[in-house]
This record gives C-alpha cells, sequence and structure tokens, in this order.
C-alpha cells in the first residue's frame, strides 16, 4: 500500500509540474505579450526615423566564448537582469530584488510546511511545490508593485497634463512647460518628468526620452501622450486644445474604472464571505466538539484533507479575483 501511495504521488507530481510552471510562465508571458501589442498599436500612428545604414561602433571589448558552466550561468543572469531591471523600474523601484528573494523563500517555505507537515505530500510534490511558489509568489509581488504604481501615477498625470496645457497657452515651448510640471507636480508623476527632462539635457531627442519614460512606467495613458507630442511635431496643430482633451479623456477612462469597481464590489464582499466562511464554521465546530475537529490536526489523513480543502479553498478565492479583475479591464 505505501509502495502504491508513493507511485502515485510521483506520478502526481510528474503531471502536476508542467502545469504549475506552464501557469507561471503563461501569466508573465501573456503580460509581456500586452505590453507589446499596446506599444505597437500606438507607435503604429507615428512613422519611426529611418534606419541609416552603417558600421555599429562599440566601445566596449568583445566578448570571447568560455567553456564551462560558469559562462552559461553569467549568461543566463544577465539575461534575467536584462528582463527584470525593467519590471523594477516599472515599480517606481519600490521593491528590489532583495525583496524579490526573500519573498520567494518565505513562499517556498510555507509551501514546504504545507505539504510536507500538514498534508505529508510525497517529497518530489513537495519539491515542486516550494519551486513554484518561489517563482509564483515574488512574480505575483511584482505586478501588485506595477499596478499600485500605475494607480498612484494615473491619480495626478491629468493634473500634470492641464498644467501643461496652461504653460502652453502661456506662450511656454513643452519643453519649458513639462518642466514646470516637473516642479509642481508631485511625485511620481514629478518625478518622471524630472528623469525625462535629464535625458533631454544630455542630448537625447525629447521624444525618445519620453519613449523610454513610456516603456518604464508601462503606463497605457501615458503613451497616448506621448504620441500626441509626437503628431502635434509632425503635423501642427493647438497643442494646448490637445492636451486639454486628452486630460478629460484620462478622466474619463478613470471615472469609468471607479464606477467598475463600485459595481464589482458585491461580488468582493461575497468572494470574502466565502473565504471566511469555513474558517468561522471550523472554528464553532471546533469549539462545541474539539474532540472531533481533532482529528483534523491529529490524525495523517485528516492532515491531508485538511490540506486538500485550503487548496480548494485558495484556488476557488483565486478564481472569482482573477474573474473580477477581468471584469474592471
Amino acid at each position: 500500500m505505501a509502495g502504491r501511495e508513493v507511485e502515485s504521488q510521483t506520478l502526481l507530481a510528474l503531471l502536476a509540474a508542467p502545469f504549475m510552471f506552464g501557469a507561471v510562465l503563461f501569466v508573465v508571458r501573456r503580460g509581456e505579450h500586452r505590453r507589446q501589442s499596446v506599444k505597437q498599436r500606438l507607435q503604429a500612428f507615428v512613422p519611426g526615423a529611418p534606419a541609416v545604414d552603417g558600421p555599429d561602433l562599440s566601445l566596449s571589448r568583445p566578448q570571447t566564448k568560455r567553456g564551462g558552466g560558469a559562462f552559461l550561468l553569467f549568461v543566463m543572469l544577465r539575461a534575467l537582469g536584462a528582463h527584470l531591471n525593467p519590471a523594477l523600474a516599472a515599480t517606481g523601484n519600490r521593491i528590489g530584488v532583495l525583496h524579490l528573494v526573500v519573498t520567494g523563500i518565505i513562499a517556498a517555505m510555507a509551501a514546504v510546511f504545507f505539504s510536507h507537515h500538514i498534508m505529508a505530500l510525497h517529497y518530489v510534490v513537495v519539491t515542486m511545490l516550494a519551486a513554484a511558489s518561489g517563482i509564483g509568489v515574488p512574480v505575483l509581488l511584482l505586478r501588485l508593485a506595477q499596478s499600485r504604481y500605475r494607480r498612484r501615477f494615473l491619480g495626478i498625470f491629468p493634473d500634470a497634463l492641464d498644467l501643461i496645457a496652461r504653460a502652453v497657452r502661456a506662450g511656454l515651448p513643452v519643453f519649458d512647460a513639462m518642466e514646470v510640471a516637473a516642479r509642481e507636480i508631485r511625485p511620481p508623476v514629478g518625478t518622471e518628468f524630472r528623469r525625462t527632462l535629464e535625458e533631454v539635457r544630455i542630448g537625447v531627442e525629447i521624444e525618445e526620452a519620453l519613449q523610454h519614460t513610456a516603456d518604464r512606467i508601462r503606463v497605457p495613458d501615458f503613451r497616448f501622450y506621448v504620441v500626441t507630442l509626437a503628431l502635434q511635431r509632425r503635423t501642427g496643430g493647438g497643442l494646448a486644445d490637445t492636451l486639454a482633451n486628452l486630460s478629460n479623456i484620462i478622466r474619463r477612462r478613470k471615472d469609468l474604472r471607479l464606477k467598475a469597481r463600485a459595481l464589482t464590489s458585491e461580488a468582493k464582499a461575497s468572494a470574502a464571505v466565502l473565504g471566511l466562511l469555513p474558517f468561522v464554521v471550523g472554528g464553532l465546530l471546533y469549539i462545541f466538539n474539539g474532540q472531533l475537529m481533532s482529528i483534523l490536526f491529529t490524525d495523517p489523513r485528516g492532515r491531508f484533507v485538511l490540506g486538500l480543502a485550503l487548496s480548494s479553498l485558495f484556488v476557488g478565492v483565486a478564481v472569482m479575483v482573477a474573474l473580477i479583475k477581468r471584469s474592471l479591464r
């Protein structure tokens, strides 16, 4: 019986491992694909500059091929850093690599404790769950920090557009108007404008500097602003009126999001009640009949059933939260 149980758990681990890692990879790649598609649609309105043929010059020393696994590890770490640095910049640099590493370690330890000490699963399943938690929870933390930074940015960005529009109406150039906004508008909008202006002062074109900022903060509404300035420089027109209209559109989009959140508040309350109800009922049953409920903590089969119930509850709440967020888009 024990051998069959080990074989079944090993088979379950082998079947679950590709699903878990595929789910994490799907979430990461789906977010990147969405950002790239939005960026391509916005850049389609602005024709890019023609490419200049010429030799590629570089001051860095050409890399030579190295043998061994150290070079492969170096390449992997470099690729991970190239992907991770823009993602951390999209959080306003509120979190760093250390935060992600500590979060991953804590999540992996919690997964090991839950799967090994509570559910008494096979070590292969424990390893797979720990690896999935150590990767998925830092990704979730990164996404939450990026979403919070975007909300803070969008809460102030329309005021910055109104200030720039008034400055342009007063006769100031766009660069000086952005400098006024960088001084007067509070972070994070003022901070991002200052970084953009610093790039312009060292010789970067203003459109390219704004594009760098848009790639860094990953806010679609800011890309509208970049496209607006690029079109105005190429075709002319009243920039102040265009910025005022853009500010009005962004405010309307924000109002729609707030209305959608208000409409989904009932679903959020239902998800919270459904998530807390099993713990309340379990606590009451433990008070009235503690001897019966203690089997869930002392017997291995009871711990397995308890772990399975907690896992099902977590999956159900996660599905409800995903459906609510999908309705807000």
